[in-house]
């Protein structure tokens, strides 16, 4: 009898499903920093989400079998100052993403709101937030109502490829917008990290900008190195921008970090800028580190120059 119930428990928990994945995690980032503008006084106060956007996020996986996964993920930002969700200018809670999707051999399918990797993400970075630190030229950020595709990895590299549907008005004004398509192929050869990418995004009243991207990453005597050029043409106006940026260990728990980074428009010197960003982060464990970051910009010709001191804590979870 024993023996039958036994078995008859084994037979039950083998036929029950299995269950879903989910994952908790975030970065809280804050600390103080001063700030001073040419032609105005310095500030001093409480700063947050320089070099990691502070966030709250769940993700998960369900093994559907047949090596195959339904997939989701939701990302909120979060202001550490107050305590609030920030959606900025947005009107979603889950501004930094939201989607639900498959994966298997075929490669992953996600619909929902999403970054478009080839109209945002081809910097080559490895200092925390580029677009924090320097950073112009995307058309792809938490874009609503895409769908978005990557393949395999074929020989080391897979092709990511973005849609995001005409939103006819309906939504907030860095959404509005007649289609955006965009593609990216990264991967790695011979230790250098590759991505290429680029993309196209329509306006409502038929202005077109266009982007592209290429960079490059690797390692260097202990050392990571990233350089990225970018291009964007917004109706007739061509945009550059250029960075380097680098992760040297100085032994320990230090790391020094350095970013370089140069936007041109083309017929403007109002908008053109360069920024250089230095920094030390000294890790207090695998989650916390503190950072103190200075960084100088110097406008074009009739801008204001900005020249900012922080120290912060950025602890992920």
């Amino acid at each position: 009898m024993k023996k039958h119930l036994i078995a008859a428990a084994v037979a039950g928990a083998l036929a029950v499903p299995a269950m879903a994945q989910v994952t908790v995690y975030g970065i809280m980032e804050a600390g103080i920093g001063s700030t001073s503008t040419s032609g105005s006084a310095s500030t001093t106060g409480v700063v947050d989400s320089t070099v990691n956007t502070s966030r709250l996020g769940f993700k998960g996986s369900e093994d559907l079998g047949g090596g195959m996964s339904a997939i989701f993920g939701l990302e909120a930002r979060l202001d550490p100052q107050t305590g609030n969700v920030d959606q900025a200018s947005k009107n979603s809670f889950f501004e930094r993403g939201a989607y639900v999707g498959l994966s298997g051999g075929f490669g992953t399918v996600k619909i929902g709101k999403l970054d478009h990797q080839g109209g945002e993400n081809n910097d080559a970075t490895v200092f925390g937030n580029v677009g924090l630190i320097s950073g112009n030229v995307e058309i792809g950020s938490d874009r609503n109502n895409t769908i978005d595709y990557t393949t395999p990895a074929m020989g080391g590299f897979t092709l990511n490829i973005g849609h995001s549907l005409k939103d006819n008005g309906n939504s907030d004004a860095d959404n509005t917008h007649d289609g955006i398509t965009t593609y990216q192929v990264s991967g790695s050869v011979s230790g250098i990290t590759l991505k290429v990418g680029g993309g196209t995004e329509k306006e409502v009243d038929g202005t077109k900008t266009k982007v592209m991207g290429v960079s490059a990453g690797t390692s260097i005597a202990g050392a990571k190195v990233g350089v990225s050029y970018q291009t964007a043409e917004v109706a007739t106006v061509d945009c550059k921008h250029t960075l380097v940026n680098a992760a040297v260990p100085l032994g320990g728990a230090l790391t020094a970090y350095a970013v370089y980074g140069k936007f041109d428009v083309d017929g403007s010197t109002n908008n053109d800028y360069s920024r250089v960003a230095v920094g030390v982060g000294y890790s207090l464990s695998k989650r916390t580190t503190v950072y103190g970051l200075h960084r100088n910009t110097d406008k074009g010709t009739g801008g204001a120059d900005t020249k900012e001191t922080n120290l912060l804590v950025s602890h992920s979870f």
